[in-house]
């Protein structure tokens, strides 16, 4: 699969937020390099109408200017991130890419990912905040849902908190195979479970203690009614993906739900929703 590599030029207070619409775009992996953003597109889904779009969605950021495009072919994208990743500590982890050295203290919970193309490198705002939230989380003998899972960083963090077992899909084919790498390199490879698809990998009869989901605004919205659905009474749901202006849209879709919002966290413009399933 060719990808078409977007250069654009963006103030920096822009940048997450103009990534979270280019995610709705299908768009997955970027590089922020102080005021210029690089995307990535798979080929066939940089159309006419998605080119349009962005023209328009240029406009509205102020001094934002499309700079190149370019094709480029499919390349192991850890050679290309690789010297741009650093370790960080998030809540109770330290998450690096396997290249790095650094070793966690004596209270911290090891996350070795490397990113590929899928989305979840801890580097994000909403990874970040969904991992911190994790980390208040009595993961002990769960059963957890990953929607969207990326790199598998949320199931794999999931199971290192003592979750029993995670279940993770993904659209993207990159991120099977990426999270399963990332499953083995963490050693719970048999502990968690990804599926190439979307919510209807998930069977019926399948139920969870806890459900995350790091998305978008839409397919959050489109998710919410199925994800408590497959949530046991009781049980946790971590919502983000979604941006502070998405606030009142999440609440009125919750408010038909069975259940209680006791938590909102925010960091920059992004946010997440903690729900208990009534």
């Amino acid at each position: 699969m060719n990808y078409i590599k977007l250069v654009f030029q963006i103030d920096d207070r822009y940048q997450e937020q103009f990534i979270a619409e280019l995610m709705d775009l299908d768009f997955y992996g970027f590089e922020q390099e102080d005021e210029r953003l690089i995307a990535y597109v798979e080929k066939p889904r940089y159309n006419d109408s998605n080119r349009e779009y962005i023209e328009q969605l240029i406009g509205i950021y102020p001094g934002a200017a499309f700079l190149e495009t370019s094709d480029i072919a499919e390349q192991n994208w850890n050679q290309t991130w690789e010297e741009s990743i650093q370790p960080q500590t998030i809540g109770k982890f330290l998450v690096r890419p396997t290249w790095s050295a650094a070793k966690p203290g004596s209270d911290q919970i090891l996350l070795e990912i490397d990113p590929k193309m899928a989305f979840g490198t801890g580097y994000h705002a909403t990874t970040r905040l969904i991992l911190r939230q994790l980390s208040r989380i009595n993961f002990k003998g769960m059963e957890v849902l990953d929607a969207g899972t990326g790199t598998g960083i949320l199931a794999i963090a999931a199971v290192k908190l003592g979750a029993k077992s995670a279940i993770g899909f993904d659209l993207d084919p990159w991120s099977e195979k990426n999270a399963l790498e990332n499953a083995a390199q963490n050693g719970v490879e048999d502990q968690v479970d990804i599926r190439f698809g979307g919510i209807e990998q998930i069977r019926k009869e399948e139920m969870f203690d806890v459900a995350l989901a790091n998305i978008n605004r839409n397919v959050i919205l489109e998710l919410i009614p199925i994800l408590v659905q497959h949530t046991k009474k009781g049980g946790n749901i971590c919502l983000t993906g979604l941006l502070d202006t998405d606030e009142d849209v999440v609440r009125e879709r919750l408010s038909g739900e069975p259940v209680d919002i006791i938590d909102l966290q925010q960091e920059d413009e992004w946010i997440l929703f903690h729900l208990i399933r009534l």
